[in-house]
């Protein structure tokens, strides 16, 4: 057998070897019920974030790369700020769970209303409520309400598989075996959107997926969230999320759907009597 063959055979016969697995201090689990308590506890440690990152979109609408600079906490606290090729300030979009903000460098404009799904996903062609939005940036997933759950390791890919159940509802989790954290899923039954985690960085209980890709295959479109230098857990800073324009901004109104709230004109004074 020559080398290319050789190397072809070995390749060929590698791919369908299963994966070393390192467990976690648990050990093997085999229990859904425990393996899912794990996985919560796993994504409660992380509250806080703040760094830079690279956010690329793919969308019939259109496709790129921006820069950006996040900072959010637990529930809904948000602050974005985007850069274009030549770091110059596009826009920064801040939340703090009820009221939000958004400044617009073209045209030096400030909207605020509602911190509703529709006005806090303004920078993404995908909406989320911010408290959703908040966990999916941390590398956290929401769970439905699962009424049943199944749990088989997968060796191939060396990941526990961790099915939830609810009527005709399923979503299936790809689940680290050392760190509880998940590393995909995928929601089936109803209309939403799948998540995947790579590049985990960190120590102890404070484990954090550098990547975060959020698949919307209903929307044909893909979130690509990568951040290269951030703090977790933090101490929040507070005044990143106030929501005050901008000097000499024009100040727009918007109401929950995005759109524009028009000021409503002063009624007449009303007529002497019998005129």
């Amino acid at each position: 057998m020559n080398r290319l063959a050789a190397a072809i055979f070995l390749a060929v016969v590698c791919s369908g070897c299963p994966h070393h697995i390192e467990f976690g201090p648990e050990g093997p689990i085999e229990d859904a019920d425990k393996l899912f308590q794990l996985v919560n506890q796993a994504q409660e440690n992380l509250v806080t974030l703040q760094g830079d990152a690279k956010l690329h979109v793919s969308s019939p609408q259109g496709s790129g790369t921006l820069s950006m600079f996040v900072a959010i906490s637990r529930p809904g606290l948000l602050h974005m700020e985007t850069f274009d090729f030549f770091n110059r300030p596009v826009a920064a979009l801040v939340s703090d769970g009820q009221r939000f903000g958004l400044y617009q460098a073209e045209g030096h404009v400030f909207y605020k209303g509602p911190a509703s799904p529709e006005n806090v996903s303004r920078f993404l062609p995908v909406v989320l409520p911010s408290e959703e939005l908040v966990a999916v940036m941390l590398g956290q997933v929401p769970f439905i309400p699962a009424e049943r759950k199944t749990l088989e390791l997968d060796r191939k890919e060396g990941v526990y598989v961790l099915k939830l159940f609810r009527g005709s509802v399923t979503q299936t989790l790809q689940v680290h075996p050392k760190f509880y954290r998940v590393v995909r899923s995928e929601v089936r039954g109803v209309p939403g959107y799948d998540l995947a985690f790579d590049d985990f960085q960190g120590e102890g209980t404070q484990v954090f997926p550098k990547e975060v890709k959020l698949i919307a295959e209903v929307a044909q479109t893909e979130l690509r969230l990568r951040y290269s230098d951030v703090s977790l857990n933090a101490r929040p800073d507070l005044t990143l999320f106030e929501l005050a324009p901008p000097e000499g901004a024009r100040v727009v109104e918007v109401d929950s759907r995005g759109q524009e709230v028009r000021p409503q004109a002063a009624p007449s004074p009303a007529g002497p009597p019998g005129s």
